[in-house]
C-alpha cells in the first residue's frame, strides 16, 4: 500500500509539511522540460506551483505540457508517483479546489482540469 501523498499514477497534490515528500525536488520549469523530453522519473517532487499563478501563460503551457505527456505517464512502467508540494491549504470551491497561499486564492482546476479528488484536507489527486 502507497503512504499517504505517495499515491502512483497520479498526480498528487499535498500541504508541504503534513506528507514525507521525495528527495528529488524540482522548480515547475524544470518539471516541465522533464514532461517534453519525456523523461520523467519514478519519484518527484515539483516545487513552486503557487508562483506559476500569477502568470496565465505559465499556467497554459504547464496544463498544455502536462496534458500532451498524459498517455506517456499513464503507460510508463513502473507508473510514477510525481508529488506537487505546496505551502498553505486546500479550499473548495463548488466542483472545483483552489490553493489558499497566503491570501491570495489559485484556482487548481487551470492546471490540472476537473477531475481533481480529496483525498483529505492536505492531499488531492488528479489523474495524469
Amino acid at each position: 500500500m502507497a503512504e499517504p501523498g505517495q499515491l502512483a499514477g497520479v498526480y498528487n497534490l499535498v500541504v508541504a509539511d503534513a506528507y514525507d515528500l521525495f528527495d528529488h525536488r524540482v522548480p515547475v520549469s524544470e518539471f516541465e522540460s522533464m514532461l517534453q523530453e519525456r523523461d520523467v522519473p519514478n519519484e518527484i517532487c515539483v516545487v513552486g506551483l503557487a508562483e506559476i499563478f500569477e502568470d496565465n501563460e505559465a499556467v497554459q503551457s504547464l496544463s498544455r505540457k502536462m496534458n500532451d505527456a498524459a498517455d506517456g505517464l499513464e503507460n510508463q512502467s513502473p507508473l510514477p508517483t510525481i508529488q506537487f508540494a505546496v505551502e498553505g491549504s486546500f479550499q473548495r470551491r463548488s466542483r472545483d479546489f483552489e490553493l489558499q497561499a497566503g491570501e491570495d486564492l489559485y484556482r487548481l482546476s487551470r492546471v490540472f482540469g476537473p477531475q481533481i479528488e480529496r483525498r483529505n484536507s492536505d492531499w488531492l489527486t488528479v489523474p495524469f
